[in-house]
């Protein structure tokens, strides 16, 4: 049996002076079915190879000032290691004979979503378990959902505390194209 030791290898700094904070997430991400992730593999944090087509996601729009809003990460303590747990909030301001259809599959599916965070990058949730919806709620009278569906997805027992992907992999999920790097990219190299 492997001894596994988590040793930190770099400085852990809080910010650098004059940064500017950058909190939350952009208000277009992308969800696809995890069933149509056919492979990905993670160098560190990042996924270098995912594979995942256009066809196969689909934009996820949130409105307001703070889209995504529920959004976390959170560390679940373990006998022998520990694990995170993500967590995305959805509103969909949908409730309608034709949207019916669409809301089971989102109770009852398994799936990936990538956000763009604010700081400029990308992450993916969805990709080691599985999101699942654990909570789908209509308050008719709600000021915060407008009398659509406030969605939890969940994602449990995760080994990755984070992972992300390139501007250019969340670009083309989200639009079909590959957009060309900036000559200082690192994606360029």
């Amino acid at each position: 049996m492997a001894i596994c030791d988590w040793i930190i290898d770099s400085d852990i700094a809080s910010h650098k002076c004059g940064t500017k904070f950058n909190r939350g997430v952009d208000s277009i991400g992308v969800i696809a079915n995890r069933k149509d992730v056919t492979s990905w593999s993670v160098n560190s944090s990042m996924v270098v190879t995912l594979g995942l087509t256009h066809e196969n996601a689909f934009k996820v729009i949130q409105g307001g000032k703070m889209p995504f809003n529920g959004t976390t990460q959170e560390m679940a303590e373990g006998s022998q290691v520990n694990t995170m747990t993500n967590t995305i909030q959805i509103i969909v301001l949908k409730h309608d004979p034709n949207f019916a259809n669409q809301l089971d599959k989102l109770i009852n599916g398994e799936f990936v979503v990538a956000l763009a965070n604010k700081n400029g990058t990308y992450q993916i949730y969805g990709l080691e378990t599985g999101l699942h919806c654990t909570g789908a709620v209509r308050e008719l009278y709600s000021d915060d959902n407008l009398a659509g569906w406030q969605m939890t997805f969940t994602e449990e027992g995760c080994a990755y505390p984070s992972l992300f992907i390139a501007r250019t992999k969340f670009m083309y999920l989200l639009t079909g194209t590959v957009p060309v790097p900036a000559p200082d990219d690192p994606e360029s190299e």
